[in-house]
């Protein structure tokens, strides 16, 4: 199974000991540059003269080298652990996949890397052509999925497993043209072109099968709830959720930073995208997809986190604009409101990058973080915390962790009663947040002694303090699953089930409280205007 994946924009990172090139041919990872192959002239271990063969092909480019310009395309292509592939294998398939997707026409260099539990492949190709061509004007929308088809396609002429995506099976049938099933409907997982010739060769026609789209008919309302796989899966004892925790709680255990981690969980079937401070997951067999708030908050971006570095972190959220240099290893970030006088440097391992112009790194909390001036002397430190004061300190949720998800019911018959009912259900469910946050409000003023304002401090306290106990039992749990201990394993895993569930409660208490409060002052000054209003009117009635 092959995992195609593209990397990084390379601009002006390409060269240099700390760039792009030097890190995809590093003798240390490709066995001392024996699995470097290039269509350059010049020496495969020489990263300076490989990318200044690259940058040579851009500057003769019809449009040269401009700001922010795109110099190459990286690309890794992924092969799972289970295959039986040696280095030297994957590095030739790898460089027959480079000669395939650039054709001929483009500069590239393939670099195998053995420093992992998986091998792959690195691949360089440079965006301009000897034509003159840029490879930016040449590529599809589509070319990612184009690319999967044709490591897909490697992989079955080898004997490796493939992987059977619906996107990807749709792009297949686009290039392939007239290679479809007898009845025109889409090749899935369970009817590859492979099975499909066989049964083609065995003279057995395979059966019409209609849709409700060829039937004209409505498509079905969407379905909130567990699947039927979930079901099926829940009767033998593991749902698909439990599969995905699952999933990510091995690969958290073994992986050292987040791209490594996405890369891991990709391998083993799980996609991971970035939206913001969430987590999207999705199967990649059965495209199921779900948020990290309906696994639980051990699986959010926080927490992740603190189980790659095996501590406690905080997160600290900063534009791109702010980034005064950043290499493989380090990134040094300035201070916000201190005019570029001061910055701090922290492992390149700590950050989240989507892409975005926001980026995310998460500091441990224990820990002290030096201030550097203008000249990278010395100008103080402070813990973790403290940073906050120039940072941003992330808000508080005013919304549930979790909230259950209610099956698309519809009540009535006319739209005019389905709006009653509708509003009548939302009237409820505001009653029933009132009465949660009454309910918690009453409790925590009693513990704090008939004071509101301290049960509610108490309250921020506990859900910290939750919080913290609960990254913990994160950390032992990956660290009970290297030590490869079972019962260790199940304890470790009910520990944080129990930490994660006193976190969703007081979480849970302390949103309720909050939305009311806000509610409670949005009410009052709603009243306080309408009331200044009638007062107005009846002064210039009078007048």
């Amino acid at each position: 199974m092959a995992v195609v994946k593209l990397g990084r924009p390379v601009k002006s990172n390409l060269g240099g000991p700390n760039g792009a090139m030097a890190y995809v041919i590093n003798p240390a990872k490709t066995d001392g540059g024996r699995l470097v192959s290039s269509n350059y002239e010049r020496t495969r271990t020489d990263h300076d003269a490989l990318a200044e063969g690259m940058l040579d092909d851009n500057r003769r480019s019809p449009q040269g080298i401009r700001k922010n310009s795109r110099l190459a395309y990286h690309i890794k292509l992924s092969f799972s652990p289970k295959d039986p592939v040696t280095p030297e294998k994957v590095h030739e398939l790898g460089v027959e996949f480079a000669r395939r997707i650039t054709g001929g026409e483009y500069k590239f260099v393939v670099a195998t890397h053995t420093d992992r539990h998986h091998l792959h492949d690195h691949i360089m190709v440079c965006a301009a052509s000897r034509y003159g061509k840029h490879l930016k004007a040449e590529l599809p929308k589509d070319i990612i999925e184009q690319w999967r088809v044709a490591a897909n396609e490697m992989c079955a002429r080898e004997g490796l497993s493939v992987i059977f995506n619906p996107v990807t099976e749709q792009v297949a049938r686009k290039m392939r043209g007239d290679e479809t099933t007898p009845d025109g409907a889409p090749t899935t997982w369970e009817r590859d072109p492979k099975r499909v010739e066989e049964t083609r060769k065995a003279g057995t026609a395979t059966p019409p099968q209609t849709t409700r789209r060829t039937r004209k008919e409505e498509p079905l309302e969407r379905r909130y709830g567990m699947s039927m796989e979930e079901i099926y899966a829940a009767a033998k004892g593991k749902g698909t959720k439990d599969r995905i925790r699952m999933l990510i709680d091995l690969t958290s255990s073994t992986a050292e930073n987040f791209e490594d981690w996405r890369d891991m969980l990709d391998i083993r079937g799980v996609g991971v995208e970035v939206r913001g401070r969430h987590l999207t997951y999705t199967l990649k067999d059965t495209g199921f997809k779900i948020r990290d708030a309906k696994l639980g908050q051990a699986y959010d971006m926080t927490n992740i986190m603190a189980g790659l570095a095996h501590t406690p972190v905080i997160p600290v959220t900063f534009n791109r604009r702010l980034v005064a240099k950043q290499t493989r290893k380090t990134i040094t970030v300035w201070l916000p409101g201190t005019h570029r006088k001061k910055k701090i440097t922290f492992d390149a391992k700590r950050l989240v990058d989507d892409g975005g112009s926001t980026l995310r790194a998460f500091l441990p909390r224990d820990r002290d973080q030096i201030i550097l001036d203008l000249s990278n002397r010395y100008a103080g430190k402070t813990p973790t915390p403290g940073l906050y004061q120039w940072f941003g300190e992330p808000t508080s949720r005013l919304e549930p962790q979790t909230t259950p998800e209610r099956l698309p019911l519809r009540y009535g018959v006319s739209p005019a009663q389905q709006r009653y009912y509708q509003a009548q259900a939302r009237r409820l469910d505001r009653l029933a947040d009132e009465a949660k946050a009454l309910n918690a409000a009453i409790r925590w003023t009693r513990l704090a002694g008939g004071d509101a304002a301290k049960g509610l401090g108490m309250l921020r306290g506990k859900v910290r303090e939750s919080h913290d106990e609960l990254q913990a039992a994160v950390i032992a749990l990956h660290d009970a699953i290297q030590r490869g201990d079972p019962g260790l394993v199940a304890e470790t895993r009910g520990e944080m089930e129990r930490r994660e569930a006193l976190c969703d409660r007081y979480e849970g208490e302390l949103s309720a409280i909050e939305r009311e409060i806000h509610a409670t002052r949005d009410r009052e000054q709603t009243e306080n205007e309408q009331r200044e209003r009638q007062q107005q009117h009846k002064r210039g009635r009078s007048i």
